[in-house]
């Protein structure tokens, strides 16, 4: 079985789906549900499209590192389905172009076709978020998108021209037997992180952020800030690691991890200082992106990866059950939902696990990806990076539980909000998972040393 299916079925099922509006969400949810169990049946292979051979033609890599980008992007993709598939139906196609954009994110080994799938899930992105109700916002997030990705594609033209290829891996290699300056190529690398950072939320390229997740919904909240922000980060981590390190300029090195630690800190202080649910999680998710575009600077692709799986699985549980509380109340105030957990205690165990993962405490995949991190930077005898996390980590966690309490507390005139089956469900599989693997760490300290093992230099570690 090809990965190719990944993005041709969703895709052509999109289409269909038009002729059959009715069927449309049922299409969707085998669709979204059939991704992940195929993704078992994939051999780790490069697939070639066209009949021209890399690097002239087209092609997809399914290595260890993109597989388990396409198992968290397509598992978490398939939860959102299942539980808006029948409030937003009417957004059932444009969900499947969505998932056809994010896989090929996920599978291109081709520069410019990674630009063609930016645009196509970025569009499916705008389209979803008009479901907040917000168009100002939604036109924001289109406008900064265009920005972003046309600076993406000004830079990679300029890289085009000076090595005369689009494809990753040889585009590397070239880079690497050229001798070129590092500072030649430091321009068009600045452009293209400039262009990947909008949709991955960094500062100062996040301006449509508060109006998008701020105003989220159950199906907006989830999607923009777990499954997209899960898929770009997965895109960061290959282009820094097999790209950007192979030939980057001191001075481009230092502007880009000053972006990324203004993003922790401003990420964290406007975290602290909110007083709405949805606008603590949104400023939570910028600092985080941060954390993870820093990790990757730093070459720990493993843990990198971890962080994003952390990061993903967190942010969906905390906005799934914060958004459904903002929308049967109509408000995300922190006061208006005290007490919410009170009459809600499977739900509200699952928040406190995502929130105490997120702080990085012990006992949660948080804390081994945060410890490993800080531990890989120490043996470096890096002390100003660390300082900075455990720093910001703390105010995460003066800010996180001071919500919790806030939510957990009692109060005469309680909240009332009910939570279905499935969502109570759904949340309380990934704490759980947060839990198992925050114990039991061997098997995700064994696929972290193997992924930091992978090369797109040598066409991946297949």
């Amino acid at each position: 079985m090809s990965a190719i299916l990944l993005i041709v079925v969703p895709l052509l099922t999109a289409f269909i789906s038009i002729l059959f509006k009715k069927a449309a969400p049922y299409m969707l949810l085998i669709v979204s549900f059939a991704s992940v169990v195929a993704l078992g049946y994939m051999p780790l292979e490069v697939i070639t499209i066209g009949g021209f051979n890399a690097p002239y033609g087209i092609n997809l890599i399914l290595d260890s590192y993109s597989l388990i980008g396409l198992y968290i992007v397509n598992s978490l993709f398939f939860l959102v389905v299942a539980l808006n598939c029948v409030k937003y139906k009417k957004m059932s196609t444009i969900l499947l172009v969505s998932l056809a954009g994010l896989n090929g994110l996920l599978l291109t080994g081709d520069l410019f076709n990674l630009f063609v799938f930016i645009e196509v899930s970025g569009i499916a992105a705008y389209l979803i978020t008009t479901t907040n109700k917000k168009p100002l916002a939604t036109f924001n997030y289109l406008v900064a998108g265009t920005v972003g990705s046309s600076l993406y594609l000004l830079g990679l033209i300029i890289l085009y021209a000076m090595f005369g290829t689009l494809n990753m891996a040889d585009m590397a290699n070239e880079i690497a037997i050229s001798g070129a300056s590092a500072s030649a190529t430091a321009f068009p690398f600045l452009l293209m992180f400039i262009g990947l950072g909008v949709e991955a939320k960094l500062l100062p390229l996040n301006s449509w952020t508060k109006g998008i997740l701020g105003s989220s919904n159950k199906l907006t909240g989830p999607i923009i800030a777990a499954v997209y922000a899960a898929a770009i980060g997965f895109v960061f981590g290959r282009l820094i690691t097999d790209l950007f390190l192979i030939n980057i300029s001191e001075v481009l090195e230092i502007v880009i991890i000053i972006i990324v630690i203004a993003s922790i800190v401003a990420g964290e202080a406007m975290a602290f200082s909110s007083k709405k649910v949805r606008d603590i999680l949104l400023f939570s998710s910028i600092a985080q992106a941060g954390l993870v575009v820093l990790v990757f600077f730093y070459g720990f692709v493993g843990w990198g990866v971890f962080l994003i799986i952390a990061n993903a699985a967190g942010k969906f549980i905390l906005f799934v059950v914060a958004n459904h509380a903002s929308d049967e109340l109509g408000t995300d105030e922190v006061s208006s939902l005290q007490g919410l957990f009170v009459n809600n205690k499977v739900v509200g165990v699952a928040f406190t696990v995502a929130s105490l993962s997120a702080m990085g405490m012990p006992l949660f995949l948080g804390f081994v990806v945060k410890m490993n991190i800080l531990g890989d930077l120490f043996s470096e005898g890096n002390l100003l990076i660390p300082g900075i996390i455990l720093v910001t980590s703390l105010v995460e966690g003066i800010y996180f539980v001071r919500l919790l309490i806030k939510l957990w507390y009692k109060e005469d005139n309680l909240p009332e909000v009910k939570y279905d089956f499935t969502l109570k469900y759904v949340v309380v599989v990934l704490a759980l998972l947060l839990m198992v693997f925050g114990v039991y760490t061997a098997p995700i300290e064994n696929e972290a040393d193997n992924l930091n093992t992978i090369s797109f230099v040598e066409g991946g570690d297949l």
